[in-house]
Parts: C-alpha cells; sequence; structure tokens
C-alpha cells in the first residue's frame, strides 16, 4: 500500500508540473449578454428557442428562433441590442409542429442577410434578404429536387460583403451539390468537388460553408464511402 501510495503521489506532482501556471481560470466573460427573441417558445424539453446564427463586423446578428408552434422565424439584431426585427420569406410554411419556416444563415457588412425557408410542402428554396429589409428575393439552383416532403432544395450558408452567395442543393436523388450566386442573381454556378460520392438516397455530395470577399470558397465533401473531407475552391 505503501508504494501504491507513493506513485499516485508522483503522478500528482509530475502532473502538476506539466499544467502551465498562467492558465486561465473558468471565469465568465467580463461583458457577455444573453438575449431571446420576443415570441421564441419556452415550453420545457421542447428545443424551442433562440438560435442566432452570424455576425457581422458592425455587430449586428442574424438567426431565427422557434415559436410555440414549432414554426421558425428570421430575426435581425442592431449591435447595441435596442431594436429587434423578426421577418418571415413569403411562402414560408406555418404549419404547426411541422418545423417549416425561414432559417437565416449569414449576414454580410452592408446587412444583406441570405438563408433557406421551408414552404408548405417541406421543399426547401433559398432567399436573400436585403439591407434595408424591404425586399426579400427568393431563388431555386437549377437541378434542385421538388419532392413534397422531401426537405430536398437550395440552401445558401454564406454571403460576402460584394453579395456573392455560396451553398448547397440537394437534388431528386438526394445528392448534394455546390452553387456559387453572383451578387446580381443573373448567374448561378453549380460544382462538385472532384471525388464527391453520387450514390442516390446516401446524403454524400458537395457542402459549401464559407465564402470569403474574394469568393474563395470552403466546405467539406462526403465520399462514396461515406467520410468527409476538407474543401477550398478559389
Amino acid at each position: 500500500m505503501k508504494l501504491r501510495t507513493l506513485v499516485f503521489l508522483m503522478t500528482l506532482i509530475l502532473t502538476a508540473a506539466l499544467v502551465p501556471a498562467d492558465l486561465p481560470a473558468q471565469t465568465p466573460t467580463p461583458g457577455m449578454s444573453t438575449f431571446d427573441a420576443p415570441d421564441a417558445g419556452t415550453t420545457p424539453g421542447s428545443g424551442f428557442g433562440t438560435f442566432p446564427e452570424s455576425i457581422n463586423a458592425a455587430g449586428s446578428v442574424t438567426g431565427r428562433y422557434i415559436d410555440s408552434h414549432n414554426v421558425s422565424h428570421g430575426f435581425l439584431r442592431t449591435p447595441a441590442g435596442d431594436e429587434f426585427t423578426a421577418f418571415d420569406v413569403p411562402g414560408a410554411g406555418t404549419t404547426a409542429g411541422s418545423g417549416q419556416g425561414t432559417y437565416p444563415k449569414s449576414i454580410n457588412q452592408a446587412g444583406a442577410i441570405t438563408g433557406h425557408y421551408t414552404d408548405s410542402n417541406n421543399i426547401n428554396h433559398g432567399f436573400l434578404r436585403g439591407p434595408s429589409g424591404d425586399k426579400i428575393i427568393t431563388f431555386d439552383a437549377p437541378g434542385a429536387g421538388k419532392t413534397q416532403g422531401s426537405g430536398q432544395g437550395t440552401f445558401p450558408e454564406s454571403i460576402n460583403d460584394a453579395g456573392v452567395i455560396t451553398g448547397r442543393y440537394i437534388d431528386s436523388h438526394n445528392v448534394n451539390h455546390g452553387f456559387l450566386r453572383s451578387a446580381s442573381g443573373d448567374k448561378l454556378v453549380t460544382f462538385d468537388a472532384p471525388t464527391a460520392g453520387k450514390t442516390a438516397g446516401t446524403g454524400q455530395g458537395t457542402y459549401p460553408h464559407g465564402i470569403s470577399n474574394t469568393a474563395a470558397i470552403t466546405g467539406h465533401y462526403l465520399d462514396s464511402n461515406n467520410v468527409s473531407h476538407g474543401l477550398l475552391r478559389p
């Protein structure tokens, strides 16, 4: 017993020596604040609530909230937090318990917001909300699936400061493909990572996540063995 105790004490001493002396304590971050959308659902155990997705350099935040009927709505919060604007894309589904609604994903420096909405047939479409909020444009990638109840469609993920959007679409075979939409909306280019899987019904394919101000795109792709790999499209 004495030998085991000695070994234990020596292990404690060695472990303590390996821990940096200046390791920061787990304390609350000064100035951190929390917030909730005014109409966010609060049912215990429901998973309802407020889900911020993106913040720009000015501090404006966008995201969504799920109301007490399990319908999603978009929001825009000002940097100071003194204004909180909720919005819905025209055509977004509102069926209670469906998970339908509006899903903002990214905001750029000018305050333009992109994301997707799920309609009453559970088909997804892209949208672009202008900085002033007075205009919302909807769009679909060529080749996006439209099977009712499938969850197929178009899913914008990121917008840069020039207004160029990237994201993915799910085709009628449930395979994912990337897209790049010009700022004016007159061009929408689709692309696939060279070895992305294309097996029907698997969810394989190409998943863009972010775009830089030079329009470089990063994300991941799922190959035919269902293994994920990173991608960078210059």
